[in-house]
């Protein structure tokens, strides 16, 4: 999946009694789209890291998918639009300035 579509998606869950937000967790994190799933502190539970053929397809499968398991309260969808560094290494960002005539 070379020109693959990569999100963040902010999700809300209830806790489940005995296991908290732990099954919902590990059920999340076998789709086959989902590449880190984080429990977090703040204003949502889970942070999901996801990849995609298209924007469409992962909208379809937070649509589909994510956002019909039993417990999840909401979702927020945030598509990566440019990558400036990842896993510690610094992009080329080459030379972007507008020639000017």
């Amino acid at each position: 999946m070379e020109n693959c579509v990569h999100a963040v998606i902010e999700l809300k869950i209830t806790p489940q009694r005995d296991c908290g937000f732990g099954r919902i967790a590990e059920r999340i994190s076998k789709f086959e789209q989902v590449e880190a799933c984080f429990l977090m502190s703040g204003g949502y539970d889970l942070l999901v890291f996801v990849k995609g053929d298209s924007l469409q397809d992962v909208a379809q499968f937070v649509a589909q998918d994510l956002s019909t398991i039993e417990g999840v309260i909401s979702t927020a969808t945030h598509f990566m639009l440019k990558t400036y560094k990842a896993q510690g290494i610094a992009q080329s960002l080459g030379d972007e300035r507008i020639a000017v005539s």
